[in-house]
């Protein structure tokens, strides 16, 4: 079975973003087929620093089909959810033919509320 790979990069930050898509091409070039990504928008509390929108992150996620979600380090917003998440995806892979032993229960995704209503 792969490791998962946790792409993350900083919502204030919109280099950082840019860079996701080489990694994401050279993940699908040389990594196995079946390995769980995730792309992982953090810093997600900043208002108004934030440089990069929710929905671009959505955007490339659907792009090249990975999971995607917005957390943030500092107020621990979606952290549990998101390794929650790759965890199911892992033992959904292990094991297709037996949706039952998805035991990991994930918190439920929190939205952030923003201040910026753009950025919301």
């Amino acid at each position: 079975m792969n490791n998962p790979l946790l792409l993350l990069y900083d919502v204030t930050n919109k280099t950082s973003f840019d860079n996701i898509r080489a990694w994401l091409g050279e993940i699908r070039e040389y990594a196995q087929d079946d390995v769980v990504i995730m792309l992982l928008g953090n810093k997600s509390d900043s208002g108004l620093e934030r440089a990069v929108r929710r929905e671009e992150g959505q955007r490339l996620a659907r792009e090249y089909q990975v999971s995607f979600m917005e957390t943030s380090a500092k107020t621990g917003l979606n952290v549990e959810a998101a390794f929650a998440h790759v965890a199911r995806s892992l033992v959904a892979k292990a094991n297709p033919a037996d949706p039952s032993r998805l035991a990991v229960r994930a918190p439920p995704v929190q939205e952030q509320r923003s201040s910026c209503p753009p950025c919301s």
